[in-house]
């Protein structure tokens, strides 16, 4: 049996291309199935535990409770019963560190740990997404194929973003946009290249397997053709691009703050998810919205349900602001889920305020204003994440339509052209010269001189 086991991972170390790629189809396959049984077991939790509310045995108004009861369950599992303190807050950022500082390291428990403390923390109202768990998830299943296999350091890298491809290509049902914000999300100023082609089988492989038992209706349905004419629309775009920055800074800087806060706080660290809880508790009584994913409010901008009016921006504004703390306090406490999804949702909530205001000061200026909804998702992810091709990509393949790249490409440049010096993951270095992981792989006068330029 170990000669087997020997002979498999010199195959799959020393004979290159097509072994890897089969291997990253297996990492593939496995994290499809998981993600399949994470949106399943999403949905059971959610009807569960809102049972009493949607048959009116408690009123509406108790749920507000609900997060902090979710925050204080999750503090207890990671910390007490599992010892699993690396499940804490978002997982992507995890993920990300671990490539640069770790060598692809992530321990087995992470991936079953990570699955239903998210599945708590989502079901009780915490506002967080749902990619965050399943990337950390996709991870930790290729970093302990990897192991078995005992591969060397670099090439336990370049799974590992497989494994993080299979989870997001799976769970919002884009393939490409998976493989692209796998390889994209590492560096602001870089992408890994040498990992596309096993992200892309990985994340293809993982998808196929999530809609054979989910089906291929898009994340966000229900979106019409918007014909692009250029001229207007590109202007409109790019001004929301601006619009989406000051937002996204203050999504950032937000975040860091709750999570500092909650750090330095003398306190268990089982508790303080519980407390996080408890201040969104306050938000959904005013602000329902933002427990949760929040796709669900994203469908019905898409279909109109939101006026074009003072009190409706008003409304978008609150609830984008509300959406920034939630999160904050959800995943900075040590809540477990991600902050990807409630950019998407905060984006698209920018996007769908930026068009009531153009109809209520420019009627007519704008041919069909729920396009902003998109285009704003886009851009606001792109600005806070550093990852613009994966974020118009992701975007596309989210509602089923490519109609709208154009203007989607240009309001990213425009956030990103704002936002170049920070970023929701702080793991993320400027470029593969900065990134420990490939210090070894470089020439040490090259490593040299970019330290010297990087001083000055």
């Amino acid at each position: 049996m170990k000669r087997i086991h020997r002979t498999v991972a010199k195959i799959l170390v020393v004979n290159g291309y097509l072994p890897k790629l089969g291997l990253a189809a297996v990492i593939g396959c496995v994290t499809g199935l998981v993600a399949v049984a994470f949106h399943f077991g999403l949905g059971t939790a959610i009807e569960w535990v809102r049972k009493p509310w949607t048959l009116g045995v408690l009123p509406w108004w108790s749920f507000a409770a609900v997060p902090a009861v979710g925050g204080l369950i999750v503090g207890l599992f990671i910390h007490k019963v599992a010892k699993a303190p690396e499940t804490a807050g978002q997982g992507t950022d995890r993920m990300i560190y671990s490539f640069h500082h770790q060598g692809g390291n992530v321990r087995a428990r992470v991936a079953p740990v990570k699955f239903l403390a998210s599945i708590v923390t989502l079901s009780t109202g915490g506002s967080a997404g749902y990619e965050g768990p399943i990337s950390q998830i996709g991870s930790s299943i290729a970093s302990t194929i990897c192991k078995f296999f005992k591969m060397p350091r670099m090439m336990r890298g370049q799974f590992l973003l497989a494994g993080t491809a299979a989870g997001l290509g799976a769970i919002f049902k884009a393939p490409l946009a998976g493989a692209l914000t796998s390889v994209e999300m590492l560096y602001r100023e870089d992408f890994e290249s040498n990992a596309f082609a096993t992200s892309i089988i990985s994340s293809v492989v993982s998808f196929a397997v999530y809609v054979t038992f989910v089906g291929t209706s898009p994340l966000i349905g229900g979106v019409p053709v918007f014909p692009f004419t250029g001229g207007v629309d590109l202007f409109a775009c790019a001004l929301l691009g601006i619009l989406c920055f000051p937002f996204s800074y203050l999504y950032v800087r937000c975040y860091y703050a709750s999570e500092r806060r909650f750090n330095k706080w003398a306190v268990p660290a089982w508790i303080k998810p519980a407390v996080g809880g408890a201040f969104i508790s306050l938000l959904v009584l005013a602000f329902p919205e933002v427990s949760g994913g929040g796709f669900e409010f994203i469908d019905n901008l898409m279909a109109g349900l939101v006026p074009h009016t003072l009190g409706g921006v008003l409304l978008l504004l609150g609830i984008a602001i509300a959406k920034i703390v939630a999160t904050a306090l959800t995943v900075g406490s040590g809540g477990s889920g991600g902050v990807f999804g409630p950019s998407l949702f905060i984006g698209g909530v920018v996007g769908a305020m930026f068009a009531g205001i153009c109809e209520l000061v420019l009627p007519g200026f704008i041919r069909m204003p729920e396009m902003f909804i998109l285009v704003g998702m886009a851009s606001f992810f792109a600005g806070a994440t550093k990852a613009p091709i994966a974020g118009v990509v992701m975007v596309c393949e989210m509602t089923g339509s490519y109609s709208l790249l154009p203007g989607l490409l240009i309001a990213a440049v425009m956030h990103m052209a704002f936002s170049r010096n920070w970023s929701i993951y702080k793991s993320q270095v400027l470029n593969k010269f900065a990134s420990p992981a490939h210090r070894r792989d470089m020439d040490r006068e090259i490593i040299q001189a970019y330290d010297k330029i990087s001083r000055l």
